[in-house]
Order: C-alpha cells, then structure tokens, then sequence
C-alpha cells in the first residue's frame, strides 16, 4: 500500500539569525528536520508526506522548500504565503 501523510512539519531552531514571532512554540523543544523525518516515515512505513510549515515559524518556506527540492520523490510542500504582502495578489494570478 502507497501511503501518503497529508500533513507534517520540519523546523529549525529558534535563534537571532531565525527569530519566531511571539505567537506560540513548538510542541517539543528539539527541533525536527528533514533527515529525522526520514527515518521516522521509514519506520512507519509512509511513502510521501505534504509539509505544511508551522505557524510557531512565521511566515517561512524554506525549510520545507529544501527538504522537497532535495527529496522530491519523498516530500511536498503547502507553503505558507503572506496575502497581504506587496505583490502577492500577482503572485497568486500567476
């Protein structure tokens, strides 16, 4: 069976060069990258997850970005995207 986990989250450490908005934390303190996520849908038999990065990150994609362009057959991505940024309506049509 070709199992699919439509919804799991990577992150890096909170620091000064990758600050975390004041909204929330983690639900552990080490953080989880793609390489742990690896070995744990090995263990558990899931072929592909969907990454949805968290929202204790902010408005960020770039963890879950490298992790699917590196390991494309493995990971996706349902990026985060700031609506009201300047040029997002474009982005959006495009």
């Amino acid at each position: 069976m070709f199992i699919v986990d439509a919804q799991v989250h990577i992150w890096a450490a909170k620091s000064p060069a990758r600050p975390w908005p004041d909204r929330h934390e983690a639900h552990r303190p080490i953080p989880l990258g793609k390489d742990e996520l690896l070995r744990e849908m090995d263990a558990a038999g899931v072929n592909r997850v969907i990454i949805v990065p968290p929202s204790w990150e902010g408005e960020r994609n770039d963890i879950a970005l490298d992790a699917a362009q590196k390991h494309p057959d493995r990971f996706a991505v349902m990026g985060r995207f700031d609506k009201d940024a300047p040029g997002a309506h474009d982005q959006i049509a495009t």
